[in-house]
């Protein structure tokens, strides 16, 4: 019991002096885990076999293509999941780089609130259809996306 609260102490004294920044990333973090693992996984291997991408090492191709940026914030989950464009910006932008690996260009810009509002107010009539043409596409310029 006495370890419990000496540990929420330091939770909450963290809590009081992170930076802007560190809690930011905190929310985004949590947003993952309450918006997206349940079909992705907290480790981001999804289920390939149910149609639920792996994001593991290949998340980072679609930002290699203006529409690959686009489209991964248009999916299906994020549309719904009622966060607004500045936490969608957060939660992509945090996600990519924990599960891109080397998938991620160098050149990869963090998502902004209003690229997020634009994006999810064009979503894709056929998610699937776009999805497939990203994937050939990018398999074209020789990378692979399961």
């Amino acid at each position: 019991m006495k370890g419990r609260m000496v540990l929420a102490a330091v939770i909450g004294l963290s809590a009081l002096t992170a930076s802007a920044q560190d809690k930011s990333a905190v929310r985004a973090r949590l947003d993952f885990l309450l918006h997206c693992s349940g079909c992705h996984g907290q480790d981001g291997t999804g289920n390939p076999e149910k149609g639920i991408p792996n994001f593991v090492g290949q998340v980072g191709h679609f930002q290699r293509l203006p529409e690959g940026r686009e489209f991964v914030m248009q999916v299906p989950g994020l549309l719904s999941s009622g966060l607004s464009n500045e936490r969608a910006a957060a939660v992509t932008s945090g996600m990519i780089r924990q599960f891109a690996g080397s998938s991620l260009p160098a050149d990869f810009v963090t998502y902004t609130a209003s690229e997020a509002k634009r994006a999810r107010e064009t979503r894709p009539a056929d998610v699937m259809g776009k999805r497939k043409a990203i994937y050939l596409q990018l398999l074209r310029q020789g990378y692979a996306i399961q």
